[in-house]
């Protein structure tokens, strides 16, 4: 009956899931991650369930037996009498306790984070069907600690970006997130509503100070800049409609406009050997940093393209989105 029970419930879970839109890989990989870090998911995703899973409860019962095998080893040979014990015994368990409500905490954060930014059912079907034993040891070491609502939801968005995408955070990544300071996070945090793939355009952040700039790179979240700055060139490209266009890349859009058109030079927008736009640079470590924020890139590349035209005498800019196929289109 237990077994029927225990498979019900699994049943109900995966059906909740994909009520939610979650692919079969990324269910495969939420469920293995809330197994790994002892999270009752069935009570989590509010599925009405009348007992604990059986794992679980084993896993508890185990390590109350031996907390309670070495308290008695330990009376026995230190000689420690009955109060020693009881006090040793529930500073133990009370421990125990504690690291499991944060890690519960902050699965609850990632599940939150998951139904906010819905994942569709082909997102991260290419990825492995489980998170890595490497992360997951990693991880579970700094959900234990995460004592605050902020903690929680910070680790909470970290699980939540590693199940959509799993490799996201190494354990160099997971260092750097865990020793962000509160104003480093919330400036990077601010910065990145305008991020473009791993480019901060000057056209939308300004110019970031100096003082927040040596913030940044010593966090390892931003390239050093350097006397020069950094530029996103735009290379010549020919369209089937027949004319030839400037074109700056991003991962998912690009912003071009007509070769033949009069361009100058006009603050941050600059032409050399080829046309380009100053911006700020990511580290490897801060872009995966930034996939535990809310996804703004779409509104980031409208305003880069009403901001260029807005301030670029004599060019028309045009923007470009790639589909899930990779072909380019126009967005009006």
């Amino acid at each position: 009956m237990a077994d029927e029970d225990h498979l019900d419930k699994q049943t109900e879970v995966s059906a909740e899931l994909t009520k939610q839109g979650f692919g079969l890989k990324a269910k495969s990989r939420l469920i293995a991650g809330f197994d790994r870090l002892g999270g009752n998911l069935a009570e989590l995703l509010n599925v009405h369930i009348e007992r604990h899973t059986e794992p679980r409860r084993a896993r508890i019962e185990g390590e109350r037996r031996l907390i309670e095998a070495a308290v008695d080893y330990g009376i026995e040979r230190l000689g420690k009498d009955d109060e020693f014990a009881e006090r040793m015994l529930a500073n133990q368990l009370g421990k125990m306790e504690r690291a499991q409500a944060n890690k519960d905490g902050v699965m609850q954060e990632a599940l939150n984070d998951l139904r906010d930014q819905p994942l569709n059912a082909e997102e991260g079907s290419e990825e492995p069907e489980t998170l890595s034993p490497v992360f997951l040891d990693r991880f579970e070491v700094y959900a234990k600690q995460a004592s605050t609502d902020e903690l929680r939801h910070r680790w909470g968005r970290v699980l939540a970006a590693e199940i959509r995408k799993p490799g996201t955070f190494s354990q160099k990544v997971l260092r750097v997130v865990d020793e962000l300071d509160r104003d480093t996070a919330l400036l990077f945090e601010s910065l990145c509503k305008s991020r473009i793939g791993d480019a901060l355009p000057r056209h939308l952040v300004g110019e970031i100070s100096f003082p927040q700039i040596v913030m940044l790179t010593s966090a390892g979240l931003l390239v050093e800049p350097g006397m020069a700055g950094q530029l996103r060139v735009f290379s010549k490209m020919g369209a089937s409609d027949g004319n030839e266009y400037f074109v700056c890349p991003f991962p998912h859009d690009a912003i071009a406009y007509r070769a033949d058109a009069p361009a100058q030079a006009q603050g941050n927008f600059v032409i050399g050997n080829e046309p380009g736009i100053r911006i700020y640079v990511l580290t490897d470590v801060g872009f995966a940093v930034s996939q535990i924020l809310s996804d703004t890139e779409s509104d980031a590349c409208s305003r880069l393209l009403r901001t260029l035209n807005e301030s670029v005498e004599g060019v028309e800019f045009i923007r470009f989105h790639k589909d899930g196929r990779g072909s380019w289109s126009v967005l009006s």
